[in-house]
């Protein structure tokens, strides 16, 4: 008997096109409609239908004519509308501080505040929801989404299972704030949305591993692209992992956690006390590190590996140390050890990844928008319409025109 196949509806198809163009411009491509016709493999109709709606949508502008010389005709080359939209990104990964910035749809970020706390308990959803309100008041541009960043584990639907360091158990963050705010919104855990970051903006390959040393020390891998999220969404939460049982308490309450043994401020303690000795520690704190990950690194076949933290922690002392450490436990003849370098995507770099993270949520709502539609959805907002109102001075941000 001859196979079933599925058939490709035109609204799921159109979904489809919309988010190949906008991968192959975003953040910073420019391509003719032509190009981007022969990339995702549509005719110049087809194409140019595509282009019409993005450039509509302020997914996509126009951007003047090629640059080339010679014969033929010049091409208009199209980019990521980087004016369109503006997103909210915070990033709660910071001791006595909540950080938060207004970015492009590119990810660059266009403005910031922030809110100084106390103490790490100081932080509640309702602290969150005050900073997303005085971003909102900076801009008079349509919001499409929130995102913000917790260091800790968050299900697929914005629950913050478990933050240690925020003392949150079961906050429903991203509920709260849509609820508040009537714009979507994306919770996640932080060294997931730096890897995010780092792949987009910085060195990391589509199979590598971020590692966070810094006020709490973390993981988060992307294997073919996708980052792995786990069964409980709790893949990369490394730091509460106990290497030494007679080691330091953690916050946890247990003994020996890699954070308690290699966070910064633990360092950072040590080194006060024995400054003679600051490249003797930071080294031990290296090779404790690579032994740890070099079993993940080896079974996963990573390509690269990226330390992000403070430079006076993460120096050469501490990734040479790492990186003598893996190549003693990894090399072999049928497989390199992973490269291995530190971060330089700066400050920033989390609350850039989590407008990534907004960003790509736009384009999967274009996608399942399609799809309800072809199903009888046709009852329900686009993504356009949902993503541009937002709660401020009583009044929805719209889209806007081409006036």
């Amino acid at each position: 008997m001859p196979s079933k196949t599925l058939k490709s509806n035109p609204s799921d198809v159109r979904a489809s096109n919309i988010r190949a163009v906008f991968r192959l411009l975003f953040p910073s491509g420019q391509m003719s409609r032509a190009e981007l016709g022969r990339q995702v493999g549509l005719s110049r109709m087809a194409i140019s239908e595509v282009v019409a709606e993005m450039v509509g949508s302020h997914l996509l502008r126009e951007m003047g004519m090629d640059r080339r010389s010679g014969r033929g005709k010049r091409s208009v080359m199209l980019a990521v509308d980087s004016e369109g939209w503006r997103i909210v990104s915070i990033d709660l990964t910071r001791r006595f501080v909540i950080r938060g910035a207004l970015t492009d749809l590119c990810g660059r970020i266009v403005d910031r505040t922030e809110i100084p706390c106390d103490s790490v308990g100081d932080v509640l959803p309702e602290t969150v929801c005050d900073l997303c309100e005085r971003l909102l008041a900076k801009t008079d541009k349509p919001i499409l989404g929130v995102g913000v960043a917790v260091p800790g584990i968050v299900d697929d639907d914005g629950m913050v299972i478990r933050a240690v360091n925020l003392g949150w158990t079961n906050v429903p963050l991203k509920e709260r704030l849509e609820e508040r705010f009537h714009i979507p919104a994306v919770v996640c855990n932080d060294t997931n949305m730096a890897l995010l970051g780092e792949c987009t903006f910085g060195q990391c390959s589509a199979n590598s591993m971020f590692m966070s040393v810094d006020e709490g020390v973390g993981a988060a891998v992307c294997v073919n692209g996708e980052i792995v999220m786990g069964r409980s969404c709790a893949a990369g939460e490394i730091g509460h992992v106990v290497v030494d049982p007679k080691g330091p308490k953690c916050v946890c309450g247990k003994r020996g956690c890699l954070e308690a043994l290699l966070s910064a401020p633990r360092l950072r303690k040590r080194i006060e006390a024995e400054p003679e000795t600051r490249t003797a520690i930071l080294a031990e704190a290296g090779q404790r590190l690579g032994s740890a990950l070099s079993m993940s690194v080896s079974l996963l076949d990573l390509s690269d590996i990226s330390v992000f933290g403070p430079p006076e922690i993460v120096g050469e002392a501490f990734i040479g140390a790492m990186r003598e450490e893996l190549e003693s436990e990894i090399s072999a003849d049928y497989r390199q050890t992973p490269l291995l370098h530190r971060c330089q995507q700066g400050d920033d770099l989390i609350l850039r990844g989590q407008a990534v993270a907004v960003v790509r949520l736009l384009i999967d709502r274009i996608h399942n928008d399609a799809v309800a539609d072809s199903s009888g959805g046709s009852d329900q907002q686009s993504a356009s319409q949902q993503t541009a109102h937002s709660q401020k001075g009583g009044r929805p941000h719209h889209e806007p025109t081409d006036e």
